[in-house]
């Protein structure tokens, strides 16, 4: 089971910074020409391509900086507490960040889905797009901190074994 949750993380990881890395090189391209074509005719187009690529970058490397222990996280507190409360706040932080990441999804989803009927005039393109950026990301982060706590379990599990 460490093996898989490992080969699936690993991949996971490798498959956002792709996709996320292909979208940075879009994104500077059109921010390139925005500035470089600003004295003449600048595409309309640019700012929103911009945006909507920064935006999917954004969330794209959520998961692996999830992964990466790359969030920000205040943990003063938690780690001067004794062995037992320390283990309850972890549980608890454990719960608590699979309950927002489930309601980000579901937000997120709505709030595509409702902005489904409007266009993004200068591409052409449904404003879902770009707003579905964000149950994907919360998707992908909630898929890898799944592993990631899978990892966790599987180390307990062997440590307590080897006592």
């Amino acid at each position: 089971m460490d093996k898989f949750c490992h080969t699936l993380s690993n991949q996971l990881e490798r498959l956002c910074l792709i996709l996320a890395g292909l979208l940075l090189l879009v994104n500077l391209s059109a921010v390139m020409l925005g500035v470089f074509s600003r004295f003449y005719r600048p595409p309309v187009w640019t700012t929103d391509v911009a945006k909507v690529t920064l935006v999917w970058v954004i969330m794209l490397g959520a998961a692996p900086a999830l992964k990466r222990g790359e969030h920000m996280a205040i943990t003063i507190l938690v780690e001067r507490l004794p062995k037992i409360p320390r283990k309850v706040v972890a549980i608890f932080r454990t719960l608590i960040f699979f309950v927002i990441l489930i309601l980000m999804i579901r937000l997120g989803i709505g709030y595509a889905y409702k902005m489904r009927l409007f266009t993004i005039m200068t591409l052409g393109i449904k404003k879902a797009l770009p707003l579905a950026s964000v149950p994907v990301g919360m998707g992908l982060m909630l898929i890898e901190y799944t592993l990631q706590q899978g990892i966790n379990i599987n180390k307990l599990v062997s440590s307590g074994k080897e006592q």
